[in-house]
């Protein structure tokens, strides 16, 4: 007999994550803390990372994990929608995100 696995994919919303450092501490850090939340995500220019996050992709609950995963003596996200030629880059190959 054979069993058919029915796989659901979760629906990847893209939003934007600007990260505002405090003068003179580490930019590296807010690296650590998209990653911290094992998001798929690429740098597209300093301290503004694209992130996938599932379904719904409120912004501000993004914003606010992000902002929990730092010390706010070393900055802050804000989240945003990504713009539709974001969100054309990465469904066409041109953004990768990364794990």
């Amino acid at each position: 007999m054979r069993r058919s696995l029915c796989l659901v994919a979760a629906v990847i919303i893209l939003l934007k994550a600007h990260y505002t450092p405090v003068k003179g501490t580490d930019p590296e850090y807010a690296q650590g803390a998209v990653e911290r939340n094992e998001l798929p995500h690429r740098e597209v220019s300093p301290f503004i990372w694209l992130i996938g996050v599932p379904e719904p992709g409120d912004p501000r609950e993004w914003q606010q994990n992000l902002n929990a995963a730092v010390d706010p003596k070393h900055g802050a996200f804000r989240v945003t929608a990504a713009s539709e030629e974001e969100k054309r880059k990465v469904e066409s190959g041109e953004i990768t995100l990364q794990k």
